[in-house]
């Protein structure tokens, strides 16, 4: 509801009202759930066979994020800068809500797959094409005889214009195709004559179509508004540049490709998606694994993954980080000389030294995997060891897992079983900027003045209040890392 409140103010430019928190209360959060996640539950309310009557189901996303991430999002994808106009909290209004979805997980089988940011995408697609009906609708309603010619022959006009830009883009496509292939023919006769590899790009010309889903839209090369759903043109265009492998329908060109897990479902109908094409990208090397992971084709699925070298271990994000060993620690302290301008003057070790362990049996932080010690897992006295000997370590769970940053407790994960105790180093965590923390760019990192949360991500001007309140009950702040006149 809200989502479209913000969308129908941001098209018509005028103003919609945000509520603002006390400094001490946090940022204002919602539990927003896409349309499709909803009606999976309730049908799989209908489908279930209570045991009495009157039995009741949460149906939500089960997560509660910020409402400034909702506005983000939309502005991103009407390109429209929104006017948000703050005004304090009402009385009785809360400031973090979300459901406990676990009755309707047990019971249901019911799991939201849809998060915020791939739910405003999809609802801005069909936000679109609802005010293109609705204006269509109310013009087709009000327009005169003579209106309506010139809107045919404006149509007819731009369709024109549409086809010769077309035309005239394949045509330069065309002639650069021809150039590179001159230049490739060259390079394929020395390369051959030096032993050096050349990409296998075998199946190139034949496409795999995945419905509905998308790679991410930066990764792109080439984009090609105008020739949106026309399948039979990108195709082409993709088959001509040599190291294009996919293209989604909406106009991207993918130079490589990323593993299935991280592709996002975009596209609404059935004739919009991604094609791939048929190429083996790890034989090619047109895949995004990174050196220390090994790309695993998939045949069934024209796709692949990467999968972590036996030196590297997985981490819960999926990216590879290495093991502890003596070696790596001779390795950090090598780096040790560069330690003071990376954290901007501030002597970690001495802070590190001083700091006192902080103990969390319930949660952690998922983020700022740095190297992994099997050897000492559950040896929570030899990882404690192992973070203090490297210099950038500033925490720990207890299954192995060394931290070089953390995120804001508030995104902290439950613990599962298995995972065991967190440890963290009370230390200032807001000291070097985007260096121990995981704060968003346009928020500020403040510090807690208590054994709690570590710090916390808030916007300006809920900084200042925050340090104010600090400053008035704990003192200055630890190391003076942050201060009231240093947030503009």
């Amino acid at each position: 509801m809200a989502g479209l409140m913000f969308a129908e103010a941001m098209v018509a430019g005028k103003p919609f009202t945000l509520y603002l928190p006390e400094a001490n209360e946090g940022i204002l959060q919602r539990d927003f759930t896409y349309i499709d996640d909803i009606v999976k539950g309730v049908v799989a309310a209908l489908d279930y066979v209570p045991a009495s009557c009157g039995e009741t189901f949460n149906l939500a996303h089960g997560q509660s994020v910020p409402v400034s991430d909702l506005i983000r999002h939309l502005q991103h994808g009407l390109h429209i800068q929104p006017q948000v106009r703050l005004q304090p909290m009402p009385r009785g209004e809360l400031v973090q809500t979300w459901a406990d979805i676990s009755r309707a997980a047990r019971l249901l089988n019911y799991e939201p797959t849809i998060n915020l940011q791939t739910g405003i995408a999809l609802f801005v697609d069909w936000f679109k094409m609802y005010k293109k009906k609705r204006r269509s609708e109310e013009h087709d309603a009000s327009t005169t005889p003579a209106e309506e010619l010139y809107r045919k022959l404006k149509e007819e006009s731009e369709e024109r214009e549409r086809i010769y830009g077309i035309q005239r883009f394949l045509a330069d496509v065309e002639e650069q195709i021809a150039r590179q292939t001159v230049l490739k023919e060259k390079y394929r006769s020395w390369a051959n004559g030096n032993d050096v590899p050349v990409p296998d790009m075998t199946g190139k010309h034949n496409f795999t179509f995945h419905p509905h889903m998308m790679m991410r839209q930066t990764a792109a090369f080439v984009f090609l508004p105008y020739l949106a759903r026309d399948v039979k043109s990108l195709r082409q265009i993709c088959a001509w540049y040599e190291e294009c492998v996919a293209f989604s329908t909406d106009g991207h060109l993918f130079r490589s490709v990323k593993p299935k897990s991280e592709w996002k479902r975009q596209f609404n109908e059935t004739d919009e998606g991604l094609y791939v094409s048929e190429v083996d990208v790890c034989v090619a090397d047109l895949h995004n694994c990174n050196s220390r992971s090994t790309c695993i084709a998939d045949p069934e699925t024209k796709s692949f993954r990467c999968e972590c070298k036996s030196e590297y271990h997985a981490t819960a994000a999926g990216s590879c980080i290495p093991a502890y060993t003596a070696d790596r620690e001779k390795e950090e302290q090598e780096r040790q000389d560069e330690m003071t301008d990376i954290f901007n003057g501030v002597n970690i070790t001495q802070m590190k030294t001083a700091a006192k362990w902080l103990i969390y049996k319930d949660r952690f932080s998922a983020e700022g995997d740095y190297m992994m010690a099997p050897q000492l897992r559950g040896d929570v006295e030899g990882l404690k060891q192992a973070c203090m000997d490297l210099k950038v370590c500033i925490g720990f769970t207890s299954d192995g897992f060394l931290k070089s940053a953390l995120a804001p407790f508030d995104k902290w994960k439950v613990a599962t079983p298995g995972t065991g105790p967190f440890y963290a180093l009370d230390i200032d965590y807001c000291a070097s900027e985007n260096k121990f923390h995981f704060c968003d760019w346009q928020l500020v990192c403040v510090p807690d003045g208590t054994q709690g949360p570590l710090f916390s991500c808030l916007t300006k001007r809920s900084a200042k209040a925050a340090l104010k309140h600090l400053e008035m009950n704990h003192g200055r702040i630890a190391h003076n890392s942050l201060t009231l006149e240093g947030i503009s």
